[in-house]
């Protein structure tokens, strides 16, 4: 058992995710919130520069071992 009763991992879990939180917090503020949503509904909206299927599509992403063919 590590300190306050926990086991040793817990404590490291539970601090590993409030050092997250805290990163979080520091890198996605606010104040640039609306410049970030509009970024990125930019790059959403944008016309697909690769034109297939929706059956191609769902292929190229289902298939696992498409990296490892180039």
């Amino acid at each position: 058992m590590g300190y306050n009763g926990r086991r040793m991992g817990e404590n490291i879990s539970a601090e590993r995710s409030a050092r997250l939180e805290e990163l979080v917090k520091q890198r996605f503020t606010r104040e640039d919130k609306a410049e970030r949503v509009a970024k990125a509904l930019t790059e959403l909206y944008q016309e697909e520069p690769i034109k297939l299927s929706p059956t191609e599509w769902k292929w190229v992403a289902e298939d696992a071992d498409l990296e490892d063919q180039s």
